[in-house]
């Protein structure tokens, strides 16, 4: 009898495994027949279109319907086809404004090499409209593309035949010479073939070791430091600020669990013997968190015994620095572990040669895990990825899709992207396309705000009667926080360029300056300007 029952039992199991791999099956059919249905729709859409265009190839709206098909579809450049020939289109009409708008959402879509093609379009249709200061922007982006891929004589004479560029046309096209000019130099002194220095020039002296510091500098890597000894804090945050790191620090493991999930660092290095929390322990409680798990971990400690260390690397710890040190040495030893994470990305590069657009494209199609970091003007904002879409991001105070949002805008900075295992909620949740496409919406919307609305250079303050005026409490905050930024000293340009990707925001202050609640500064006026930086606004 017990031999039968556990014969019964064996079966059982052995049934319940394979039943349950068979749901399995059966529910990955599913999902792949669902897939098929809507891959089986999407192409119906677009035939539907391409049809229906064929019979009216004027129809812009037509073609607005069909470029967004493409893009939800990963047609990229059949998108910015559209989007080019809706341009055309506008530029055959005399309409320069229109033409400009849709030359710059395609070139926000568009791989590298139409990209540049483009940014010479949108260069002449600035400079026919007037705007000279947007024109130079572009142009400064043409040569730099151009100079990436080695092309020196084509930037050289891009930058010769430019038209004039308004009244500023000679300090503009100073810059421009200047760094065709310093991209020469740079050429002409590799090519000189030997190891051997100019006559004047130090190997060791100061001028060579500045130039040096200048030029090894980890911008895009926070640093949080965990100790109880205030010294040793201020020690280390001052080597690590000298590479040009952000630092964030905490005086035990329980801060520090706090700091690490806000700041999301890129190492840390902690001290081992601290109250409420020590070392050891918080670095069990990292390698437990998903978003913290493969961050580098370096033990600091007065205890040097050869046990302590092997025991220390032996549980996954990335080094073991032994107090005291010089300052020195540590910068040493910090630079080379930073030097080791930059080498880890699976790839890197330029804004201005890949756009971010098409990053989240490439890390879509190769549907990518990990966490892709992108640097501008000292600002990183990080996404989390898994299986090429976007479940998370960070900058500053932003979390989710708005992101996405202001990122579009950065023409120039830097990116790369590590693979790792995500294990994060999803925060967003439209799929890699109708993110970008929601992106590209915003950011041409307020672009078009911002080249409509006129005396942008003026500085405004509040009317006193907007001042007094009562608020609902569900717009006190952000009526609050839009009164701040107009001091008298910021113009409304600069006011408006502020909120970034928050459309209605932006709306907002164009119609309390049309209704006389936003007024011009007079001269002379006294207020001292805020502190606000103009990033991390609310919306």
């Amino acid at each position: 009898m017990g031999k039968t029952s556990l014969e019964k039992r064996r079966r059982c199991k052995a049934w319940s495994a394979s039943t349950m791999g068979l749901f399995d099956k059966v529910r990955s059919m599913r999902e792949q027949v669902v897939d098929m249905i809507g891959d089986m729709r999407q192409r119906h859409d677009i035939e539907e279109l391409e049809r229906r265009l064929t019979a009216a190839p004027e129809d812009i709206f037509l073609m607005q319907q069909l470029s967004d098909a493409y893009q939800n579809a990963g047609q990229g450049r059949r998108a910015v086809d559209l989007l080019c020939r809706i341009g055309e289109i506008y530029q055959a009409r005399k309409n320069g404004e229109m033409a400009l708008a849709y030359f710059r959402r395609a070139e926000r879509l568009a791989a590298s090499d139409e990209r540049l093609r483009l940014l010479r379009v949108m260069v002449d249709l600035m400079i026919s409209l007037g705007r000279y200061a947007d024109a130079f922007e572009r142009a400064r982006q043409v040569v730099e593309i151009l100079l990436s891929h080695d092309e020196l004589a084509a930037a050289r004479g891009y930058v010769e035949a430019l038209p004039p560029l308004g009244e500023h046309d000679a300090k503009y096209r100073k810059e421009l010479v200047d760094l065709v000019n310093i991209s020469r130099r740079e050429w002409a002194q590799g090519a000189r073939g030997t190891w051997l220095d100019e006559p004047g020039e130090r190997l060791f002296g100061p001028e060579r070791s500045s130039s040096l510091e200048r030029r090894e500098q980890f911008p895009h890597q926070t640093i949080l430091v965990v100790d109880d000894e205030p010294g040793t804090c201020e020690v280390l945050t001052l080597c690590l600020r000298r590479l040009g790191c952000g630092v964030v620090t905490a005086e035990d493991g329980v801060q520090a669990q706090e700091v690490a999930l806000q700041h999301r660092p890129s190492l840390i290095i902690c001290d081992l013997l601290m109250p409420r929390m020590d070392g050891r322990q918080f670095f069990d409680w990292t390698r437990r968190h998903p978003a913290l798990k493969e961050v580098p971990f370096v033990c600091l400690s007065s205890r040097g015994q050869q046990e302590e260390r092997l025991a220390a690397f032996e549980r996954g710890v990335e080094d073991y620095w032994v107090k005291p040190f010089s300052a020195a040495e540590l910068t040493f030893r910090v630079k080379n572990l930073l030097r080791r994470l930059q080498s880890d990305a699976d790839f890197r590069g330029k804004l201005h040669e890949v756009s971010f657009p098409e990053i989240l494209q490439i890390t879509e199609a190769g549907r990518k895990n990990g966490i892709l970091k992108v640097t501008s003007d000292g600002r990183e904002a990080t996404f989390y990825l898994r299986e090429g879409q976007i479940l998370d991001a960070e900058l500053e105070t932003y979390r989710g899709e708005r992101v996405a949002y202001v990122v579009i805008r950065w023409l120039r900075g830097e990116f790369s992207f590590r693979s790792a295992a995500v294990d994060c909620p999803a925060r967003i949740t439209l799929p890699t396309q109708q993110l970008l496409l929601e992106a590209v919406r915003r950011y041409d919307e307020s672009q078009s705000l911002m080249e409509s609305e006129p005396d942008l250079d003026r500085p405004y303050i509040v009317s006193e009667a907007f001042a007094l005026m009562a608020v609902p409490d569900d717009f006190a905050e952000e009526i609050s926080f839009l009164k701040s930024l107009f001091d008298g000293h910021r113009s409304f340009g600069d006011c408006l360029r502020a909120l970034e990707d928050n459309l209605e925001a932006m709306t907002m202050l164009i119609e309390l300056r049309r209704e006389g609640l936003l007024i011009p500064a007079p001269a002379g006026w006294p207020q001292a300007p805020s502190l606000f930086s103009g990033r991390g606004t609310r919306g």
